[in-house]
């Protein structure tokens, strides 16, 4: 979305994780996604990623204003506290104790249909 947000042009690759390219691993030996190779660095961190998109923006398009910058560390916040604890719990129950894979996924659900309305 930051990407998208700072009308940054790049390449997205479909990566599978159980068949990882070398170039990949080449370029990020931890084998992580996502993973944004630029000319003069590698980010593999997603709220790296995000900062350095939001950078550019401010830098190309005119700083965001305070509400827009507000709403990016909300949804930030949204995406890698609720949301990826209950997908994990969802796409990966076994690795989790008890874990209920239904539960998990309607909280999945009310996450999306909260952003939606964002």
């Amino acid at each position: 979305m930051a990407i998208q947000l700072a009308k940054i042009r790049c390449e997205i690759r479909e990566i599978r994780l159980n068949n990882k390219p070398e170039h990949m691993l080449k370029v990020s030996p931890k084998g992580t996604i996502p993973v944004l190779i630029l000319e003069d660095k590698i980010i593999d961190e997603s709220i790296e990623i995000i900062e350095w998109a939001l950078d550019q923006y401010n830098v190309f398009e005119g700083n965001l204003n305070q509400n827009e910058i507000l709403l990016s560390e909300e949804l930030i916040a949204i995406f890698d506290d609720k949301f990826k604890y209950h997908l994990d719990r969802y796409k990966y129950a076994a690795r989790y104790k008890n874990a209920n894979s239904d539960k998990h996924r309607s909280e999945c659900m009310e996450i999306l249909i909260e952003l939606n309305q964002i």
